[in-house]
């Protein structure tokens, strides 16, 4: 079979010959990796005897130089009416040809000692690779060890199909030997390292060199050298901007196996390993901001048509990034432009975020190179956070230490980013696409950038508790919205980390604790014990369940660091403290399936992707399961009415839409967040400083600027409610027990009644009159129990609270006691042996009052 790019006309005859046959044979791994390792003891020493082998190198495509180096169209992304919104570039923007004798030579070892060791050493195949891929590949039954010498990727990159099959791996071997008769060494190098995938739609070290350190190949140091090579195998993975700490990794093993090459010194070794290269990087990605030519949201579609494109059709990193941009494609993306546009006006406007006077800081990140007399040049970066007058006065600062009388300043760059920065995400739930992102406040800064949306992984906060805690609760543990818990001092125990005594965000108010309160008003006042006590309930492992259901990939289930584990699966998960975070995109459209009458959509960036011929290529048919009932998310939704209405989440609303949604603040609002919801569409909101830190304004900005997208986005929309499914039924319960408000003493709390009408779902509803109220006769004058002393018409029946789990004042710090704002109704632990000590006689001891007493005012 021909897997030439250009020729696929033997593939219909050979359809039904017995060489389709034998290869439908190869049906289980052990077999198909057997016969893999036989046909390429055949490709090299046999030559002739068996037809299979004979069949495949047959079908070999021509080759010639040209085809080595690749051509291609413009590719187009599309509004799904077909209306052109960006053209991919096709022209050599991407790609910098340069000589080999231009590449510096540790560049070049830096590839090769990672890619091809023995490169100098075989004939285009790497026998040794090979019988190690075998290895591998027996063990774990698949292809995972593929064994290319930089010889077969040349080939593979620019040759052949992406298909992954035994037969167009033989073909890649048999054409990489003769490359290998008719190129030299230094040709084949020379052709690899021009056409490399280096990710951000570069190709070839020149062409990285320039979007990574804006130098020239001839300028990269050994540690950018080896940052650069470690991006080859997986680009998005290894990008050293958005993915660091794995850049770091793979730069790592790269020095390591240059030194123990013999390709470079241990002094270089040690001077490399210890260059600050990634802040170079960053400041470098900085100063594309003016060569911005996509918006966060054509560079998501990108990344993500990429990804399918290497795990549906199993393309190269290379061969996807090649095709987007120069195969001519159609992508057909969700985006609502309309919608694009509010928010990009929103997130354009600085009286939206904070003010010089509130928290308004830059990001300043100052580079300079200072050439000595003697002609030595010298390399210098600083980053801080400042205001911007500040920032102006530390570059004059620096540049007075960095300059010498002799120096000469030969370049400079400075880069303000405003903090806190901020990221918004829009879906429409109902088919789980996106309809407008952006990844950062203020000028884009460069193509393949942070997108602060989709890749920061931040801490979600309070957002956690309807996710991790209450969801599961109503869905599968039998608790309903009238749950009552007590919000009173709680000391838990957790493993490896000793005890942990959870506060609540109005700790410092006037009551740190708020005592009985309801699930519904956990919900709506957000409160963290509250949420604690659910997950103790429901179970840890319940609630890690549910949010993998719910599409989160970047939660920890174990992770071992130098004897330290790190887990999210612990008591204060719903708490939003995690690990690693979570991204915004994945936050919102998990809001978006309760949303969605309880069933998630994966979210989506495109819909179909069309090859340069008009044939189908990708179809994008997002996964979509049942997370949750449909009475489930209504009661959420219903109870995240609440938080909007009169709860956190005042200050998102507008007209008379329906709103639904969650605040989340983390420990000293590092992270600020609201997912919110209509009838319509569901919006997550972020804001924060790039480096965690605490902000100090005092207003709710992240709300005000989720208010001022959607109100805009709902202008022309009609205004609906939530509709209320079947299986919901009601009941008026009591608020301080959970239980029916039939004893007609709820009405009678001091507070004002505690009975209200709740929701259920069908099974669910309380059969049990509340137990928690009592009424007590006392003296009014006194205020305790009256005797036969008291007159008549000093009596009145009192309504107390009576916890079935009595509070223990004397556990308390007499220092510190906690100021529980219902303790004051509690009935009083003393009071069966208190007596009127108004209303005396001459007699010592007070005598009770009989049983026997004609009705009495209730107070």
């Amino acid at each position: 079979m021909n897997f030439s790019k250009h020729a696929n006309q033997k593939k219909i005859q050979r359809l039904n010959s017995r060489y389709t046959k034998i290869m439908k044979l190869m049906g289980t791994s052990s077999v198909r990796v057997l016969f893999f390792s036989l046909l390429l003891v055949a490709v090299l020493g046999i030559s002739g005897g068996i037809g299979v082998a004979k069949a495949i190198l047959d079908a070999s495509p021509e080759l010639d130089f040209d085809s080595l180096v690749p051509v291609g169209y413009t590719s187009f992304v599309r509004n799904q009416d077909g209306v052109i919104l960006q053209e991919l570039s096709t022209g050599d923007a991407n790609r910098i040809y340069v000589e080999i004798d231009e590449i510096p030579k540790h560049v070049q070892d830096a590839f090769i000692v990672i890619e091809d060791e023995r490169f100098y050493e075989h004939n285009g195949i790497d026998m040794r690779g090979i019988f190690r891929a075998i290895f591998v590949n027996l063990k774990s039954g698949d292809l995972s060890e593929g064994a290319s010498t930089i010889t077969q990727q040349v080939i593979k990159n620019n040759v052949l199909s992406s298909e992954k099959s035994f037969e167009r791996k033989i073909q890649e071997q048999y054409l990489a030997i003769q490359v290998e008769k008719t190129l030299s060494k230094d040709k084949i190098l020379e052709l690899y390292l021009n056409t490399a995938g280096l990710g951000r739609g570069t190709n070839g070290v020149q062409a990285a060199a320039g979007r990574y350190f804006n130098k020239d190949v001839s300028e990269l140091t050994i540690a950018e050298a080896a940052v650069i090579a470690g991006i080859t195998q997986r680009p998005t993975d290894y990008d050293p901007v958005t993915n660091p700490e794995n850049n770091r990794n793979r730069q790592l093993i790269i020095l390591q196996y240059l030194l123990d090459q013999g390709k470079i010194s241990n002094a270089a070794y040690l001077e490399a390993k210890a260059e600050n290269v990634y802040d170079k990087i960053q400041i470098t990605n900085q100063e594309f901001e003016t060569k911005s030519d996509y918006s966060y949201f054509v560079d998501e579609v990108i990344r993500r048509v990429a990804s399918d494109l290497e795990v549906q059709k199993g393309y190269t990193a290379t061969q996807a990034i090649n095709l987007i941009y120069r195969g001519g494609l159609d992508i057909y993306i969700t985006q609502d432009t309309s919608l694009q546009n509010i928010l990009d006006q929103s997130f354009a406007d600085e009286n939206n975020f904070p003010t010089v006077q509130d928290d308004y800081n830059v990001k300043l990140m100052y580079t300079a190179s200072v050439q000595t007399d003697e002609g030595v040049i010298h390399h210098y970066e600083e980053k801080l956070l400042q205001s911007d007058e500040e920032a102006l006065e530390h570059i004059e600062f620096l540049k007075s230490e960095w300059i010498g009388e002799t120096d000469r300043l030969i370049s400079d760059n400075a880069l303000f980013i405003p903090q806190p920065q901020a990221a918004m995400v829009v879906i429409d739930y109902h088919t789980g696409q996106v309809k407008a992102i952006t990844g950062g406040r203020g000028q884009k800064i460069g193509n393949q950038v942070l997108n602060r949306a989709t890749m920061s992984k931040r801490q979600p906060g309070s957002t956690f508790k309807i996710l991790a805690a209450y969801l599961p609760a109503l869905d599968t543990m039998g608790l309903t919205l009238a749950k009552v818990y007590d919000d009173v001092p709680l000391t838990l125990q957790i493993p490896g980390a000793g005890s942990y005594s959870p506060k609540n965000w109005y700790d410092h108010a006037a009551y740190n604790y708020w005592g009985l309160s309801t699930i519904r008003e956990g919900i709506q006042w957000s409160m963290n014990l509250l949420a604690v006590k659910t997950m103790n309930d429901i179970g840890i492992q319940t609630g890690f369940d549910y949010l993998k259901n719910l599409g989160f990939t970047t939660l920890v289930e174990r992770r071992d660091v130098n004897g330290t584990i790190f887990s999210d699966k612990n008591i204060v998960l719903p708490l939003g403290g995690l690990t690693d975070g979570v991204t915004l995109l994945e936050l919102t459209n998990a809001y978006g399936a309760i949303a969605n009458n309880g069933v998630y959509i994966e979210p989506s960036f495109y819909t179909k992707v069309l090859a340069h011929d008009g044939s189908l290529l990708l179809l994008k048919e997002p996964f979509t399961q049942t997370v949750m009932k449909e009475t489930t998310s209504f009661l959420l939704t219903n109870a995240m009415e609440d938080v909007v209405r009169a709860g956190t989440g005042t200050a998102v609303r507008f007209n008379n839409m329906a709103i639904a949604g969650k605040t989340g603040t983390t420990s000293d609002s590092k992270d600020l967040a609201f997912i919110g919801y209509t009838p319509y569409y569901v919006a997550g909101v972020w804001l924060g400083h790039d480096d965690p830190e605490k902000m100090s304004h005092n207003q709710r900005y992240h709300t005000l600027l989720w208010r001022d997208v959607m109100s805009k986005i709902h202008e022309n929309l009609e205004n609906k409610s939530f509709q209320r499914p079947e299986g919901i039924v009601q009941a008026t319960i009591c608020t301080k027990s959970g239980k029916l408000a039939v004893n007609g003493l709820c009405t009678h709390d001091p507070r004002g009644s505690t009975a209200r009408t709740e929701y259920f779902a069908a099974g669910t509803a309380p059969t049990e009159a509340c137990d928690v109220h009592v009424k007590i006769t006392v003296c009014k004058d006194s205020g305790l129990l009256p005797t036969v002393y008291c007159p008549t018409d000093s009596l009145v029946q009192r309504v107390y609270t009576a916890r079935t789990e009595p509070l223990d004042p004397a556990s308390w710090d007499p220092a510190r006691p906690p100021r529980i704002r219902d303790y004051v109704y509690e009935l009083p632990s003393t009071i069966e042996n208190e007596y009127c000590n108004i209303h005396t006689h001459i007699e010592p001891i007070p005598q009770p009052l009989p049983n026997t007493l004609p009705s009495l005012p209730l107070e």
